[in-house]
């Protein structure tokens, strides 16, 4: 009798316990919610786990936003300032994905054409699958109250098949602005895109020897260091604008991603008798480039097994006899120069022509196929083109 009345006693304590844990938890939030409408402070923060089966794969550069309802106010002032939105967020290398925005529109024919080169010309596809609803259905944990901005952030630790999102309130009715919720959130926030912190920023330090120079500020496009000289290197304007343009689109261009393909499907390469770089599995592509670049371009193409800087002089005479080929013409004087440059270690020129090839592919379609085109390489091993021999097809020369 004595061991029952024990179990009840100890019952009841354990129940008083999770009752006055789970009020004053309730009352924790009410705090926070207070706080936050009356002083505006976006610091405070909950979380939201989602199950694995969302229609694309988070990642650490999407900031959603999400309601439980409409609200007439924020949903304005965004479609308002969407644009000004975009980059403020971008400048801290994340992306706000409106999905109001986002649902239901037709993906641009330029945009799917570079991003999936290989698809048809007339290929369509309307983003029609991620919408509020979508995310409620793939809720484990968490509610969401009214409007908010989470974040992906991780795997969560203690259960590996949910994705963990930060959960950030915006109020319409604060006294603190809109624009200034905006700001707040975004002051923590310190990321970098994909390979920009795998690299020890070669252009901060210097070459170990002469010989080293067109190796240390070799740049493949792998990571975004800071160049000795910006206006060799940088990206044209063009392409960084079309870039920028792409990540605006956030979730939608991984839901492409997830429906479209797994791996990327490489095109054959053929160079034709009259020196044209031609892709005909992405639409019979051309891909150009003025004669110096190209000739270097083909010298890599000749040598799979590829080339390691410190040994340029060694290809000279090759590199002048591929440039003769494509100019058909008697060389200048100029040239003569450029190719002593190009072939120079201790120079920077080779890097230059490298950069326009780079450019060349990155002009018609998305980095995850053009780096299999482009030479690419790491300090201090051979620079090559990796894309496999049986698919280029070597007319010329």
């Amino acid at each position: 009798m004595s061991t029952f009345i024990l179990i009840l006693s100890l019952s009841a304590a354990i129940l008083l316990t999770l009752l006055l844990f789970k009020r004053a938890r309730k009352a924790k939030h009410k705090r926070v919610v207070s706080s936050v409408q009356q002083h505006g402070d976006t610091n405070e923060q909950d979380f939201l786990l989602f199950d694995l089966d969302l229609p694309f794969t988070p990642d650490v550069h999407d900031v959603i936003y999400v309601e439980n309802e409409y609200d007439p106010v924020i949903n304005g002032y965004i479609q308002e300032h969407y644009e000004e939105l975009q980059q403020m967020f971008l400048a801290k290398k994340v992306t706000l994905n409106y999905l109001p925005r986002l649902c239901n529109q037709d993906v641009p024919k330029e945009v799917l054409q570079y991003m999936f080169p290989h698809l048809r010309e007339d290929f369509s596809f309307v983003n029609g699958n991620i919408t509020m609803e979508t995310l409620k259905e793939h809720l484990l944990s968490g509610t969401i109250e009214g409007p908010a901005l989470i974040h992906f952030v991780q795997m969560e630790a203690e259960n590996p098949s949910s994705y963990y999102y930060t959960y950030r309130p915006l109020f319409a009715d604060s006294p603190i602005s809109l624009s200034e919720q905006f700001e707040r959130y975004l002051q923590p926030i310190t990321l970098s895109y994909r390979g920009e912190d795998r690299t020890s920023f070669n252009a901060l330090s210097k070459p170990k020897s002469e010989n080293d120079v067109a190796d240390h500020y070799f740049n493949d496009g792998s990571d975004n260091i800071l160049f000795a000289d910006k206006s060799i290197d940088d990206l044209t304007e063009e392409i960084r604008k079309r870039i920028i343009e792409l990540r605006k689109r956030g979730v939608q261009l991984h839901l492409l991603h997830e429906l479209v393909e797994e791996q990327p499907t490489l095109s054959r390469m053929v160079i034709d008798k009259d020196f044209r770089i031609i892709l005909p599995d992405y639409n019979n592509m051309e891909i150009t480039m003025s004669p110096l670049p190209k000739a270097v371009y083909l010298l890599f193409l000749k040598h799979p097994e590829g080339i390691v800087f410190k040994q340029l002089h060694d290809y000279h005479d090759e590199l002048l006899d591929i440039y003769k080929q494509i100019s058909n013409r008697v060389i200048e004087s100029n040239i003569e120069s450029s190719i002593r440059d190009i072939t120079d270690p201790t120079k920077n020129s080779i890097n230059e022509k490298c950069t326009r090839i780079r450019e060349a592919f990155l002009k018609q379609f998305d980095t995850v196929y053009a780096q299999h085109y482009y030479i690419t390489g790491k300090k201090g091993e051979p620079k090559r083109i990796t894309l496999p021999r049986e698919l280029v097809d070597l007319q010329a020369l």
